[in-house]
């Protein structure tokens, strides 16, 4: 009996949301390979529809290789979202053992159930396989989206064949399969999958974009550290809780690039954002968790991480502060070094976060005021002052701060 309208619709659906994805591409979205597993799906559906009772069973090999096929590429596409995607032997040995099923079912025993049930076992197998693998790398809202629809998709998916164990086979003429309520069940859970999958991409998409945009707008460009705005945002996240607890106090270190502007108008502004970026780089292994490493503006940065006392922040202090004097700049500048003068102090507890940060700001000043190149450090104002410098009585200075 030759299709209906109403059931072409199935694969038409399927096949207009692939056609979707893959036309959101234009407009930046990534989407590409969702919209070529759901284009696959849909071609498996509409083989499906096609009467050639002759080409039996090369017809049901077909279209359930692209239904498994389409199933595959969208498990991909999730995988891709880390960067990294399973051997495709995987896909192949699971491809080759199913198409053996269906010629077995359909050879041998002629049934169009147990064809069904293979199919639907394998594309519920690759699905979980890959829903437990990315659940362990869940790290985003976008992530959590997805890996909510494709656990839906496999939960319908196996509660189908269960159902399929159960229920007594039905006896059906041949080609009436389609038709029966076996058949519409199959055609509808492939529809229901590919709309709850188009929604769930188009979502975290979204949700990706909105990412996308937020990090550039909070993120110094040139150096991959936060920016003024990201600072900010960062101090409102933790605004609800203490950044100093007591056991394990916030270090706070100011740093500034010393005689920035001459290097500016010596080596030129090109050079000038090649010192700054590799500044920075010397910050960005500190961040992490707990840490926050900005770029205030100009020359001056700020990183604030959890340390045990003054004594230990100032050694990361004079850590970075001695892997920048021993940078080397050929072929820009291949005599010359530079040099940053650093403030650390730490955030007391219960003390807002201005005050400390004027604080550290002015031991940076005094730093500058002692010659340069060096790191002054206090817990508290009217604390003890230390100063450390890498400089010894017979060098000049202002070697290293041309």
């Amino acid at each position: 009996m030759p299709a209906t309208l109403l059931e072409w619709s199935v694969p038409a659906a399927i096949l207009l949301c692939a056609i979707g994805l893959c036309a959101a591409r234009f407009v930046g979205f990534n989407t590409l390979r969702w919209g070529y597993a759901l284009g696959c799906l849909g071609t498996g559906y509409a083989i499906m529809l096609v009467q050639a009772s002759e080409l039996s069973p090369y017809k049901q090999v077909v279209e359930d290789a692209f239904i498994l096929g389409g199933v595959m590429l969208a498990c991909r596409a999730l995988q891709g979202r880390r960067g990294t995607l399973p051997p495709r032997y995987i896909d192949i040995a699971v491809l080759l053992a199913s198409t053996a099923m269906v010629i077995v079912s359909v050879v041998l025993f002629a049934s169009a159930k147990l064809e069904s049930f293979f199919v639907q076992a394998c594309c519920a197998l690759v699905i979980w396989r890959t829903t437990f693998s990315f659940a362990r790398h869940v790290a985003t809202t976008s992530d959590k989206v997805l890996i909510a629809a494709f656990l839906f998709i496999a939960l319908v998916l196996t509660g189908q064949c269960v159902l399929y164990l159960a229920a007594p086979t039905p006896i059906l003429a041949a080609g009436e399969w389609r038709t029966s309520v076996w058949g519409t069940l199959i055609q509808y859970t492939g529809l229901l999958g590919s709309i709850v999958l188009t929604f769930a991409v188009f979502i975290a998409t979204s949700c990706d974009a909105i990412e996308k945009y937020r990090r550039q707008a909070h993120t110094d460009a040139l150096t991959g550290l936060l920016n003024r705005q990201g600072l900010d945002g960062f101090l409102a996240s933790v605004s609800g809780r203490s950044l100093s607890d007591g056991a394990t106090p916030t270090a706070l270190i100011m740093a500034d690039i010393d005689n920035f502007k001459r290097i500016n108008d010596v080596f030129g502004h090109p050079f000038g954002d090649m010192v700054l970026a590799r500044f920075g780089a010397l910050l960005r292994p500190e961040a992490g968790t707990q840490i926050c490493a900005a770029r205030l503006g100009g020359e001056e940065f700020l990183l604030m991480l959890p340390t045990e006392n003054l004594q230990s922040a100032t050694a990361i202090a004079e850590g970075i502060r001695a892997n920048f004097v021993a940078q080397r700049w050929a072929p820009h500048a291949p005599n010359s070094r530079f040099t940053a003068s650093m403030g650390v102090t730490l955030l007391e507890a219960e003390e807002p976060f201005a005050i400390a940060l004027k604080r550290a700001d002015d031991l940076l000043y005094a730093a500058k005021r002692r010659g340069r190149n060096c790191t002054v450090a206090s817990d508290a104002p009217g604390a003890t002052v230390h100063a450390r410098s890498t400089f010894s009585d017979n060098v000049d200075r202002e070697k290293y701060c041309a």
